[in-house]
């Protein structure tokens, strides 16, 4: 009786953790973004509006212009220049080049940064879902004497993973995007089915 109701409470975690978790993230970056709404306002000298959400609406609005204006060969040339500038500057060019991939990688250039794999361990009988990031890693090449392809590896449940340089001949394209490996390594692959299937075991009666 006690683990059957322990399996019922379990249930409720599984549909009540994800929500609230998602709930919290919504708002901890909706409450951010509405910060860097009211420094705008500050930095132009505007008054700061007494209604929550229109530094949010603002900000949002902010980087919608600047999305249009990259459709203009003016703006995108003043971008390059700039971009120039930055990436001259030791530390800054670090970041700044780090940030852009990857968000290159999440957003319309996926196809170009990143390609689901699966990687066959050589003599070990297992493959291992990853993302080809880079298939010309010229001086990898270079130093190994061989072709090499760069495969990010990312761990379960936790951010980050090691980045190996393997042969190409070890290296099979999957039918799924960027977003959905990283969700599949992420989560160990556990699926929403699974969760649901889960709930419904607990209101099945427990086998004498």
């Amino acid at each position: 009786m006690v683990k059957k109701q322990l399996r019922i409470f379990l249930a409720g975690v599984m549909v009540v953790a994800p929500l609230a978790v998602t709930a919290y993230v919504v708002w901890a970056a909706g409450a951010w973004l509405e910060r860097l709404g009211d420094a705008l306002f500050e930095a132009v000298g505007i008054p700061l509006s007494p209604w929550t959400g229109v530094g949010t609406l603002v900000l949002l609005g902010a980087i919608y212009c600047v999305g249009l204006l990259t459709h203009f060969w003016l703006f995108r040339n003043m971008l390059r220049w700039l971009e120039m500038l930055v990436v001259r500057l030791p530390v800054v060019k670090t970041v700044y080049e780090s940030v852009r991939d990857l968000m290159k990688l999440f957003g319309g250039d996926a196809r170009k940064m990143g390609r689901a794999v699966l990687y066959k361990v050589p003599g070990a009988g297992m493959t291992v879902l990853g993302i080809l990031t880079n298939d010309q890693p010229g001086k990898v090449n270079e130093a190994a004497g061989e072709k090499r392809v760069a495969v990010f590896l990312p761990f379960s449940y936790m951010l980050g993973g090691p980045t190996i340089f393997v042969s190409p001949d070890d290296v099979l394209e999957v039918d799924l995007t960027v977003d959905q490996a990283l969700k599949l390594c992420t989560t160990a692959s556990v699926s929403a089915e699974r969760l649901v299937e889960a709930g419904r075991e607990s209101e099945r009666p427990a086998k004498a």
